[in-house]
């Protein structure tokens, strides 16, 4: 990580301290994305299995996305954030994320 790139994300999300302010030379980058299954593409899949087996399905298949992502971030925790379990929910640090 070059300097411009550690400038703009020395500050945990979670405590907004600088992250040597652990005293230990780590901190942590968490990318967090969110997925929605596509229920229409889920339902041609099965059912494309159930007429010819699972497994040549997902040969034969048209191989399409079962899934779409809603939403994606990229935080930055300090070490001292990163042990305490109960900052460790996913939707809250999604949450400091977008902020």
């Amino acid at each position: 990580m070059k300097e411009k790139e550690l400038r703009e994300v020395a500050t945990c999300v979670l405590c907004g301290k600088a992250i040597g302010n652990t005293g230990l030379p780590l901190f942590w980058r968490v990318r967090i994305e969110r997925y929605g299954l596509k229920a229409d593409a889920m339902r041609r899949q099965q059912g494309l299995g159930m007429m010819i087996g699972g497994q040549l399905a997902q040969v034969m298949g048209p191989d399409e996305d079962l899934a779409e992502k809603t939403f994606s971030t990229e935080i930055t925790v300090c070490e001292t954030c990163a042990t305490k379990p109960e900052l460790t929910c996913v939707a809250v640090l999604a949450e400091k994320g977008d902020e």
